[in-house]
């Protein structure tokens, strides 16, 4: 499950009975506990949030949702007083010395001030509105260090499954990104161990909410009032009625009280809020939320990802979203209010027939409480930040609970505003000159001659076409080397006698041999031009043999995208090795005429290994021949054009077994796994079947039969032809349900049966791999949830680079994320603007019929396309494929009486560029508008403002909303 911040976020969070004040001093003093209940003096019923805290101002904490409270106060302060305050009732001042322990305190109700007139008269949404314009006056809105106190409890009826508690430096910016933006740091913090028990997989399952306090921080209803969830962003105020409520004493002040609800058959009202505001300033001090029926279904509508069907269907068991609630309070300081408390609140039911459990309630409570604030100039956060990690906040909190852990912490102030942080190590700076800045190429870093001589399809290049490549090679893992020939098989395609390949220039070239004579050659980088006793012409048939060895390059982890041979070792302590050549090239441990827009028509490589591993190449494996020195020749084909950086090796201590598959063509499966794995491997792979059925459906027939399919445990995942490496295999994903196996997997048929012509166009491998997911989730779970997965997408796309990259120099060293992201996402915007289903497996099959064994580039594909479809859809790719804005639809709405006159059109930066967009025509009822870069109008009979949506889930679209 996933935390959620419900204004920014969908998904999932945590608890907290919160502590006031700052933290202690490193010398023990003498402590006063002062602890008890605070009740309604009306009903006897617990008061939770409730402030307890010195009138001083020195310590303070809150009443948890029992009411409860525990607070501790330094022995000098015992003529001081604490003050008990709670937004609707009168506050209650009790000297420290006349509260005794576990003492019940009533608070008295305050008057609620507003008669019928007035109620009727004030409008809560201009109450509202002034509110949100008084920001800038009333709230600081720079960027500060906070110090928070943060508890998560997660339960399953009487059962803890988790505990938290942490105090947390904060550097909180109040503009809003895309994503949440604040950072922060665990200063201290514990949790509870307990005992899962058997059925662990199942409690870490149903335990694992991601980061709750980053979340919490999410909630901050005025920093993300623009959020598209928020009833405050004004582009939903149609979707709800905002009501003036009264008034609230609230101590000395008396606040007036909005209540937002709803409209009637709104189709976004999913929230309802009280909002609490000094109508004097237009201060806002607190927010009530809860989720609406409607809310909670589409909340569980979207958290049910596929990730959650993969646990469910696992692990047998189910959940039934049923409430969530929380209340946002802020603070003055100095002259500025701050945030000063998130509270939430989440109760699921569990439903699990094998473990007798019917309707369990699952309960989890989260409080952050600000504790201090610091008015210095904010610096971020340099080291140790978790407000970017969805990770489970007990996973990054590592304390130990126990019951002398917090001492003073929570109370005592050192005099200081704030917690001072403890000092973050200083980075001892090299001597000047030891250290060169790390440089890789791209759009920020320019390009240079090294990549056009890599990436450009220069004539010394073009004039010839690779038709069959011999590998032959020793690999040595005691030196981490490579040493041996490749002979390369050619068609000349123009006249030359001069011809470039490519060899990394780390790798040492022995000779180039021609017909037995060695040729003389010229190195450039990585480039390695090479003449030729005479000329060819066009038509000939020729081959030569390089001799090389070297030590091939391993990743550099800084550089996006870098590649080259993986060594680790496996759980047993062995030898474990992989080739990953992708973006970087295959030139960097074999030499090859390095660009994707020539292959070979079929291969052989034969990979020579210490005799005690296993080795796995490409294709099918033709024989083993022993070697000199304890040694074995593994001797691989492969029958089919392939891509040089598909061709890999994969060097362990492997078991093998095999399977088949009764598809279009009969298939071969091997699976190659480590001996520990097998058990979970057989679980993982029963899978495969399903998911090749899938591919055959709606691609077309699985495209090497010959060489057979092969799934490869491998130290990382790559889509390798024909074997396939799918990373390690942990009880963890050794599951029949794994996109990220279905992913690789998908690349048979985007990426080797088909291949971009240059790396910038590699989206058509990414974009469709990653659709390929959301097919096989929509055959085994149905479509609504295969279409949630998208939204996911929707999260990761950065928008900060067009998904096509720089032509003729390689370009891949970046962040790439979008051609995975936001092309699987243009993909779905696609087949649902196509609103034909049967129409669209068609055209990806036409695709791989037409294009099989060929290198392409995007202009031929959407070429293709438009001549298929009979339609141009030049604009839509054009947009989401070369900018980094999306489009967007504008609209505006005129109420005409019963109907609703909608004027719509798009923004974009394609010339030209149109497409439907899928709106409400009717109450509850969607349907297709087709809007241009120019407004046009339609009139929706029986129709309100309202009730007007735009589809945003299917369709991966801005949208902008005016109502006149």
């Amino acid at each position: 499950m996933r935390s959620f911040s419900l204004f920014f976020l969908f998904g999932l969070g945590g608890a907290v009975f919160p502590a006031r004040g700052q933290a202690p001093a490193t010398v023990k003093q003498s402590m006063i506990r002062l602890s008890g209940k605070v009740t309604d003096n009306a009903t006897r019923r617990p008061v939770a949030l409730a402030s307890v805290y010195l009138l001083s101002g020195n310590a303070g904490t809150a009443t948890n949702e029992l009411g409860a409270f525990l607070l501790k106060v330094p022995a000098e302060q015992l003529k001081d007083t604490v003050v008990i305050s709670c937004l609707g009732y009168v506050p209650l001042k009790v000297p420290v010395a006349g509260l005794p322990a576990n003492t019940v305190i009533v608070l008295q109700p305050s008057s609620i001030l507003a008669d019928e007139i007035t109620l009727k008269s004030r409008s809560g949404l201009g109450l509202v509105k002034k509110a949100l314009a008084a920001i800038p006056a009333n709230y600081d809105t720079t960027a500060r260090r906070l110090n928070a106190f943060y508890r998560e409890k997660i339960s399953l009826g009487d059962f803890e499954l988790s505990n938290n508690e942490a105090v947390l430096d904060i550097y909180k910016v109040f503009a809003a990104g895309k994503t949440l933006n604040d950072q922060m740091r665990i200063v201290k913090g514990r949790k509870k161990k307990i005992d899962y028990g058997r059925d662990a997989q199942f409690y870490y399952w149903i335990s694992s909410i991601s980061n709750g306090a980053r979340g919490s921080l999410g909630d901050d209803l005025l920093k993300y009032s623009q959020a598209e969830n928020n009833p405050l962003n004004p582009e939903n105020y149609r979707y709800y009625a905002f009501q003036y409520a009264g008034s609230v004493e609230n101590g000395t002040q008396t606040l007036a009280h909005v209540h937002v609800t709803p409209k009637k058959r709104s189709a976004k009202g999913i929230l309802e809020l009280d909002v609490y505001l000094d109508e004097d300033t237009y201060v806002i001090h607190r927010i009530d939320y809860a989720l609406t029926e409607a809310g909670v279904r589409e909340t569980s509508r979207k958290n049910k990802k596929l990730g959650y069907f993969i646990m469910s269907k696992f692990l047998g068991a189910s959940l039934d979203y049923h409430k969530f609630t929380g209340t946002v309070t802020y603070k003055p300081f100095r002259g500025k209010w701050y945030l000063d408390r998130v509270t939430r609140h989440w109760e699921i039911l569990v439903e699990s027939e094998k473990r007798n459990m019917f309707k369990r309630p699952w309960t989890t409570d989260i409080d952050l409480v600000v504790t201090g604030i610091s008015t210095e100039k904010a610096k971020p956060i340099e080291s140790g930040n978790i407000g970017d990690k969805d990770t489970p906040f007990s996973t990054l909190n590592s304390g130990d609970y126990n019951d002398d852990f917090w001492e003073n912490y929570n109370i005592l102030k050192q005099g200081a505003d704030v917690l001072p942080a403890p000092a973050a190590p200083v980075p001892v700076a090299p001597p000047a000159g030891t250290v060169k800045p790390l440089r890789y190429s791209n759009r920020q870093n320019g390009f240079t001659r090294a990549d056009t001589l890599r990436g450009t399809l220069s004539p010394l290049r073009s004039c010839y076409d690779v038709t069959f490549y011999h590998l032959d090679v020793a690999v040595d893992p005691g030196n981490r080397s490579v040493s041996g020939n490749n002979l390369i098989r050619f068609k000349t395609v123009s006249p030359f006698r001069k011809m470039q390949l490519d060899l990394y220039q780390n790798m040492v070239i022995d000779s180039i041999v021609y017909r037995s004579e060695p040729l003389t050659y010229r190195r450039e980088f990585d480039a390695v031009f090479i003449d030729l006793p005479h000329e060819l012409a066009k038509g000939d048939l020729a081959e030569l043999k390089v001799w090389y060895h070297g030590v091939p390059k391993t990743p550099n982890r800084a550089i996006p995208m870098d590649g080259g041979i993986l060594w680790d070792t496996d759980s047993l302590g062995n030898t474990w090795a992989q080739v990953v050549s992708q973006g970087s090239g295959a030139s960097l441990w074999w030499p090859n005429k390095d660009h994707q827009s020539d292959e070979p028509d079929s291969m052989k490589t034969w990979i020579t290994v210490p005799s005690q591993f296993t080795e796995i190449s490409n294709g099918r494996l033709t024989g083993k021949t022993n070697m000199p020195g304890n040694r074995t020749r593994y001797e691989w084909a492969v029958s089919y054009p392939i891509n040089n950086y598909n061709v890999t090796f994969n060097i362990g201590m492997y078991d093998h077994y095999t399977a088949s598959f009764a598809g279009v063509n009969p298939l071969t499966i091997d699976y190659y796994v480590m001996p520990y794995n097998c058990g979970r491997a057989r679980k993982l792979f029963s899978g495969v079947p399903g998911m090749l059925k899938v591919f055959e459906d709606n691609f077309g027939a699985y495209p090497f039969n010959r060489d057979g399919f092969t799934l490869v445990e491998s130290l990382y995942p790559m889509e390798h032809q024909s074997g396939v490496c799918i990373g390690r295999i942990t009880e963890q994903n050794a599951t029949q349900i794994n996109p990220l196996l279905w992913h690789e997997s998908a690349h048979e048929w985007w990426g080797n049966a088909i291949t971009a012509k240059d790396i910038a166009d590699m989206w058509i491998h990414e974009a469709f791999a990653t659709y390929a997911e959301v097919m096989v989730a929509e055959k085994i779970f149905g479509k609504e949830p295969a279409y949630n997965y998208m939204l996911e997408e929707q999260k990761k796309a950065g928008n900060k680079e067009p998904i096509t990259g720089v032509y003729n120099v390689n370009h891949i060293h970046y962040d790439i994320g979008d051609m995975y992201s936001k092309g699987s996402l243009m993909l779905h915007t696609f087949r649902n603007m196509l609103a034909n289903d049967g129409k669209w497996t068609a055209l990806l099959r036409a695709i791989q019929n037409s294009f099989r064994y060929q290198t392409l580039s995007a202009a031929s594909l959407i070429g293709f396309i438009n001549n298929y479809l009979q339609q141009d859809y030049t604009p839509f790719f054009k947009q989401y494929l070369e900018y980094t804005r999306i489009p967007v639809l504008e609209v505006k709405l005129q109420q005409k009486g019963a109907n609703l006159l909608v004027t719509s059109w798009w923004t974009a930066d394609a010339a030209g560029f149109k497409m439907p967009a899928r709106v409400t025509v009717a109450g509850g009822r969607f349907g297709f508008i087709y809007p241009s870069d120019k407004p046009s109008s339609i009139l929706l009979k029986n129709m309100t403002a309202a009730q007007f949506d735009v589809d945003k889930e299917r369709f991966y679209i801005g949208v902008k909303v005016s109502k006149e």
